[in-house]
């Protein structure tokens, strides 16, 4: 009995309210007013417009990097100009310094300057005191400037050369063989001939991006949006 009588009372309550609500609805829809459920749906529209004009900046849009600006030719034609010319004051002057030089000789790259000696395993075709030139020079340095080559310099640029003071044998390499309850046991020596070579007895740099002269059939300056040859 208590049950019936609560479920006519749950029913009646909730018939009030879907009748009042009801009533709301019908006094809001007027003619000229908007209905209540159109107000999110317009709200939503408004955030998604305002939404359009922040776009996240990605590396698919736009990189995170800024834009290069790549120098104009005319310009770094006349610097490399410039460049030139005060690296041939400086040779010509020879108020270079101490020089130093990155040479390629018998398998290996060598930092050498004035009165360097070096050691190499190599068998050359040489006396003592015989004077070669070492021609794949990869780099000279000085005080003020820098000669990189790619990868070499050229011959007519720098000159490095050495002299070979000494050469003698090396010390004996044994190759030793032997296995175990076997009565196996083979001992070899060999011995090599190490020339040790002054590296270098002279450097110097001979001419540094220097243009050709008018007796080669070219102008002594640079070409227009030419580069000088290293």
């Amino acid at each position: 009995m208590a049950a019936a009588v609560a479920a006519s009372v749950l029913q009646g309550t909730f018939g009030r309210l879907v009748s009042a609500y009801s009533r709301s609805v019908l006094r809001t829809s007027r003619p000229g007013t908007a209905p209540p459920w159109s107000a999110p749906r317009r709200l939503s529209s408004q955030h998604t417009s305002s939404l359009r004009g922040c776009v996240p900046k990605t590396s698919l849009g736009s990189p995170p990097w800024p834009d290069i600006v790549l120098p104009d030719p005319v310009e770094e034609t006349r610097h490399h100009a410039e460049v030139v010319g005060q690296v041939n004051e400086l040779i010509a002057a020879g108020r270079y310094g101490r020089l130093f030089a990155v040479v390629h000789f018998a398998g290996h790259q060598w930092k050498v300057t004035a009165e360097d000696l070096i050691l190499i395993e190599n068998e050359l075709d040489v006396a003592c005191g015989e004077r070669i030139r070492l021609e794949k020079v990869l780099l000279v340095g000085a005080d003020d400037f820098t000669l990189l080559g790619k990868p070499l310099l050229g011959k007519e640029l720098v000159r490095v050369e050495a002299t070979v003071i000494e050469k003698t044998e090396s010390w004996p390499k044994i190759n030793m063989k032997f296995q175990k309850r076997k009565n196996y046991q083979r001992k070899r020596s060999k011995l090599e001939k190490a020339p040790l070579a002054a590296l270098p007895a002279a450097l110097g740099v001979v001419r540094v991006l220097r243009w050709p002269r008018r007796d080669q059939g070219r102008t002594s300056e640079p070409p227009e949006g030419g580069e000088g040859s290293l």
